[in-house]
């Protein structure tokens, strides 16, 4: 399956979630006012627990499969990393599951029952917190951040709200390290310290649990780039695509199978 294919997955989903949160509402609260308060609380936490996780597990058998890439993407003068499918998918659901508590319920009088709540005043808030749960269930989909842009001057991490621009030549040499295990969320980025100042290494983070590209693969690249300016001139060609995508590449692959 695709990254495209397996990002929109996450709509039908989400609405399953939302569907099944509004019915544990509507017709489980119900039942569990038949226990103590203790026992009631518990049948709640556990069919709220079943009800997010029937969703998650479906999208956990469709995704088993997926593996990040290992290769760059072409584009805007350069290879480009798209956000990733998987954590963008899982934060639309979890969104529309989420936002499914905003509907107005309210207990029927005299029954033991559970009903949308008559419209009023009170609708108008709910469905303005609602709207904006769905606005940004959807965000994660449509908006394509954090990216990671590589070209023949440098790199740029683009992020929701800010990006930065880091030139080949500012790059510590050696670096930066694979990542040690998979979980890893953040790859870390050193610059050259100024003379006379040895001690001086600030950081940038690449943030590659949110970035659709394989971890090791990313940071045998940009490390064979710091390091060998003579291919920065054909970043962002297909002739240097296929080259890295070679087996002898620069120990690229060797980085990449070192983590499997």
């Amino acid at each position: 399956m695709s990254a495209t294919a397996l990002r929109w997955c996450a709509v039908p989903l989400g609405l399953l979630a939302f569907a099944t949160r509004l019915a544990i509402a509507l017709w489980w609260q119900p039942v569990t006012w038949r226990f103590s308060l203790a026992l009631g609380l518990l049948f709640m936490l556990g069919a709220t627990l079943v009800a997010v996780g029937i969703p998650f597990g479906i999208f956990a058998l469709i995704s088993r499969r997926y593996r990040r890439p290992a290769e760059f993407a072409l584009g805007e003068g350069g290879f480009t990393v798209a956000p990733s499918a998987v954590f963008g998918a899982t934060q639309t659901i979890l969104w529309m599951f989420l936002g499914a508590g905003l509907v107005p319920t309210e207990r029927v009088p005299n029954s033991d029952s559970v009903r949308l709540a008559e419209f009023g005043p009170g609708w108008f808030v709910s469905l303005a917190l609602l709207g904006g749960f769905m606005a940004g269930a959807l965000a994660f989909l449509v908006v394509r951040r954090p990216r990671l842009l590589l070209d023949t001057e440098g790199l740029t991490i683009r992020r929701l709200w800010r990006s930065t621009r880091l030139a080949w030549e500012d790059l510590a040499p050696g670096g930066p390290l694979p990542p040690a295990k998979k979980t890893q969320r953040h790859l870390q980025l050193y610059r050259k310290p100024p003379p006379n100042y040895p001690n001086y290494v600030p950081a940038e983070a690449i943030p590659i649990g949110w970035l659709d590209i394989d971890p090791a693969y990313l940071a045998a690249a940009i490390r064979h780039y710091a390091e060998d300016p003579q291919d920065r001139a054909a970043i962002g060609t297909v002739a240097e695509l296929d080259r890295l995508r070679a087996p002898q590449c620069s120990g690229v692959h060797e980085d990449v199978d070192s983590l499997k």
